[in-house]
């Protein structure tokens, strides 16, 4: 059994899910080493060989956990392309802002916990970084594989979403459309900046 949900049954498949739910909400609100195996199948209301079987250890749980959410923010930035680009990226903030103001636990145990230590944690945060890198610069540049100037203007540019977006879970002073508008305005300048180092650059800039 390797723990792929794309394996399982469906019924099991379906259980596995509602037990990364509740892991969800647990490690959203306790770090790692403060639950046990024995907290986490007492929550879940299951023995705790039930998560052994599905996810193999804590560990292996915990993983899980952190990959799901992170495969749910990384849906959220999946662009529609029946709508305009201008409109297209706007929806695509507005679903990561909602994301981050409806989930602000798991949004920072997502940011914040094991990233600095944790090189499991790291490699998925990493990985959904680099598709939405590629799908902004798809948008931007119609660069799926970016040039290494726009490449660094947007990782910069990635950066600065989150931290603000940890700012704001913090003060929640900006509505969360002009917090939308402040992210497109820093795009802007990030392009701007690597279009003055690059000028065979080719950026849309319409679809700001």
């Amino acid at each position: 059994m390797n723990g792929s949900q794309d394996t399982l049954p469906a019924p099991a498949a379906d259980r596995r899910a509602e037990l990364l739910a509740i892991g969800r909400q647990l490690f959203a609100k306790h770090a790692y080493d403060e639950l046990s195996i024995d907290d986490v199948a007492a929550a879940a209301g299951v023995a705790k060989g039930l998560l052994y079987y599905y996810f193999r250890s804590k560990r292996g749980f915990y993983l899980a956990t952190i990959r799901a959410e992170a495969d749910e923010l990384l849906a959220l930035a999946q662009p529609d392309p029946a709508l305009p680009p201008r409109e297209r990226l706007r929806r695509t903030l507005d679903a990561y802002l909602a994301f981050v103001a409806e989930a602000s636990d798991r949004f920072r145990a997502l940011y914040l916990a094991g990233l600095g230590s944790d090189p499991e944690v790291r490699a998925i945060r990493d990985r959904d970084r680099a598709e939405f890198l590629r799908l902004i610069a798809d948008g931007v540049a119609h660069q799926p594989e970016p040039s290494p100037t726009l490449r660094t203007a947007l990782v910069g540019w990635l950066s600065f979403i989150e931290g603000v977006s940890l700012d704001w879970l913090d003060h929640r002073d900006l509505t969360a459309e002009q917090l939308r508008e402040l992210l497109v305005a820093a795009l802007a300048g990030s392009l701007q900046a690597a279009l003055a180092v690059d000028p065979t650059l080719e950026i849309d800039f319409s679809v700001l």
